[in-house]
């Protein structure tokens, strides 16, 4: 296990806190706790934690006013002790020198249950309340936050506020400095995806897009192992532990249109070739296989088709092809790069130009990178292609203003305008589906590249000669 840290918290620090604590004066005031409650904490202490727990009444009453405290004592160092105690109940962790490997399932299934009442439920208010406090407190919420999660993978209680919760924490890491927000969100997650309904739930909610547009982040962060980064330290295991979530997700055949809407195939493509560290392309590599597994045995020939040309459009065979020969510590890493090449391989054909265009729009990953598309020769050639399916492309093109990538929305300004350009009427179908507007507000953009584009898009749409301006 790691020991748990946030906000220069530790449990050595937490737990090194009891005997500062005034036991006393909660007892004197008669609202907190009784004399017999301080002394089974007490006894605790003296002992040890796995000695306290061995009995099913001792540990329950333990429990009872471990979660006693929490409800009642403001205290922080009190909340850290009591928080503590419940992370390790819960862990694994223990008094004496050994880790949480030595603890068998079974015996944290029968920990978890001390907290259930005869319903099979548990005290889900309690641990949302330090969840939904205002303030720095990082260490409570995160103990909370992981408690909590072990405790529904085994009870009957609803698991909506606790992934409402983490997806609250995930949107606001996108725009936060602090790590400590999505390390919390992110580590109670990889416990929670446990639960099935919690599966569903997190991607009704949006969850993909989140751990999509976070890996994007951790990336572009140093942890794909690039300069500066080197894919060690705790970035690197944001990466992994973003990636295992989207691992878990992808075992649901009804995720699996989520993960292109979502654009997360690109990314992951992109953490294979980067290989920031083995058990990331590990992780990776088995989403991408679910992922194809799942497509061939789908009657949604529609979604296994996106699925396969997006992944042939970024470049994948030519990636596995490349790791082929690689020497890897884990056998199965060299079995997923040979499975999922040979399932590419077997369906795999020379995408059209528009294909590949088509492929970046829905994939919600636009760049410059060919010289193919995104130039004025392919918009000659193709705009026509954009009026099937009631315009469906080009509504989706115009949804990519509002990305939070600059090269996406620069791309998308530029195709916008040449779209404008070749197609006949193309001006005002462009202005009654608010892309006038959208590309009005990108102007002003802070990104100089975006603010360019912005600019010659809305000429295009203003002006009926545009190549005479040029």
């Amino acid at each position: 296990f790691v020991t748990m840290q946030f906000g220069g918290m530790t449990r050595e620090k937490a737990l090194s806190m009891f005997g500062n604590l005034p036991w006393t004066e909660y007892v004197h005031a008669r609202a907190f706790l009784t004399q017999q409650e301080v002394n089974v904490l007490q006894r605790t202490e003296e002992a040890s934690l796995d000695f306290a727990i061995e009995d099913s009444e001792t540990a329950r009453h333990l429990v009872f006013v471990l979660q006693k405290v929490v409800a009642l004592i403001n205290d922080v160092s009190a909340q850290h002790y009591a928080l503590t105690r419940i992370d390790d109940i819960l862990s694994g962790n223990c008094d004496i020198e050994r880790g949480a490997e030595s603890i068998g399932v079974k015996e944290l299934q029968r920990r978890a249950k001390l907290f259930q009442d005869a319903k099979g439920g548990v005290d889900v208010p309690l641990f949302m309340h330090i969840l939904r406090m205002d303030g720095p407190d990082a260490y409570s919420k995160s103990a909370a936050a992981i408690s909590l999660a072990r405790l529904l993978v085994s009870s009957t209680s609803p698991v909506e506020p606790l992934i409402s919760w983490i997806c609250d924490e995930l949107a606001k890491g996108l725009s936060s400095t602090s790590s400590d927000v999505v390390a919390t969100a992110v580590r109670s997650l990889t416990v929670i995806l446990k639960r099935q309904e919690a599966r569903v739930l997190f991607a009704q909610h949006g969850g993909i897009g989140y751990l999509t547009k976070l890996l994007k982040s951790s990336k572009n962060n140093g942890g794909s192992g690039g300069p500066g980064g080197g894919g060690q330290g705790p970035n690197a295991q944001l990466l992994y532990e973003l990636t295992f979530s989207m691992w878990t997700l992808s075992f649901n055949p009804e995720t699996r249109p989520l993960f292109i809407a979502a654009g997360s195939l690109p990314v992951l493509v992109d953490q294979i070739t980067a290989a920031p560290r083995e058990k990331v392309v590990r992780v990776s590599l088995a989403t991408v296989r679910n992922l194809v597994a799942n497509e061939e045995e789908s009657d949604d020939n529609q979604v296994a088709t996106s699925i396969t040309n997006t992944l042939i459009g970024c470049g994948l065979p030519k990636t596995l092809a490349n790791l082929k020969d690689r020497a890897w510590a884990d056998h199965d890493v060299a079995n997923d790069v040979q499975e999922v090449y040979e399932s590419l391989m077997s369906n795999y054909r020379e995408l059209s130009t528009f294909e590949r265009w088509a492929n970046e729009v829905t994939s919600k990953h636009l760049k410059w990178g060919s010289k193919l598309i995104h130039c004025e020769k392919f918009w000659r050639e193709n705009a026509k292609e954009l009026e099937k399916h009631d315009f469906k492309l080009l509504k989706e093109l115009i949804q990519l203003l509002a990305s939070l990538e600059d090269e996406v929305v620069a791309v998308a300004c530029y195709d916008l305008g040449e779209f404008v350009r070749f197609y006949a009427n193309g001006k005002s179908i462009v202005k009654n589906l608010g892309g006038k507007d959208m590309v009005m507000k990108l102007i002003e953009s802070e990104n100089v590249e975006v603010q360019r584009e912005a600019l010659q898009c809305m000429s295009k749409i203003m002006v009926n000669q545009w190549e005479f301006l040029r």
